[in-house]
């Protein structure tokens, strides 16, 4: 029984999970998309499967994930030893760990930021609102200082986790991708490791496919 995916291919959340089925080779898998705008995602049956009312959600049989960075680590879990290797084995203990001090850093020092700055720049102006440039302005300012840290970083390492392709790099990519939707483009193209990065990663097969 293939696993289910609801979700939206046009989410970030969404794209995260979809782009690590696709670096694993699973392609029977069903990807229900889900009408957000009917609110569908705040329905009690989808409630009960997410209580934040929130995508996405994967289901294999008798189990309920959601929450896009488990559901990565669920799928390349699931399918070890199938496509593309995304995290070290459990069994190294430090390779682990320095994967997910890779991970934790992505979260607090890049998506913080970025997902406010797409919250002022983009969502807001659907809802019909001005965005709050004090608000915009901070972000900007704390995502530019952590962009040169990353900078640094891939200087010294291929990948955001070191120099192997994996899951965190694709938890950077669906906002990474969105810079440029919000003409932000050059705070990735102005730091020459981080648009080597880019230029590498986003050739793969896998984010042609899922990054829009």
């Amino acid at each position: 029984m293939p696993v289910r995916l609801t979700g939206l291919k046009h989410s970030t959340c969404s794209m995260r999970v979809l782009i690590t089925l696709e670096e694993k080779g699973v392609n029977d898998f069903d990807f229900q998309e889900i009408d957000m705008a009917a609110g569908e995602h705040k329905s009690p049956e989808f409630v009960e499967k997410n209580p934040f009312g929130q995508i996405p959600v994967l289901e294999d049989g008798d189990l309920t994930i959601f929450e896009s960075r488990a559901i990565c680590r669920y799928l390349e879990s699931k399918y070890k030893g199938q496509g593309a290797t995304l995290m070290p084995s459990p069994s190294d203990i430090k390779a682990t760990a320095v994967f997910e001090q890779w991970a934790s850093a992505e979260l607090t020092h890049f998506d913080a930021m970025i997902s406010s700055i797409y919250y002022q720049t983009t969502i807001r102006k659907l809802q019909g609102l001005e965005s709050v440039p004090e608000i915009l302005a901070e972000n900007i300012k704390s995502l530019s200082a952590n962009l040169d840290v990353y900078d640094t970083i891939l200087g010294r390492q291929k990948y955001m986790a070191g120099d192997e392709f994996s899951l965190v790099d694709i938890f950077f990519v669906p906002y990474t991708n969105r810079t440029f939707k919000m003409g932000l483009g050059n705070m990735v193209t102005d730091r020459p490791h981080l648009k080597m990065w880019w230029e590498t990663v986003s050739s793969r097969p896998s984010l042609k496919k899922w990054s829009t």
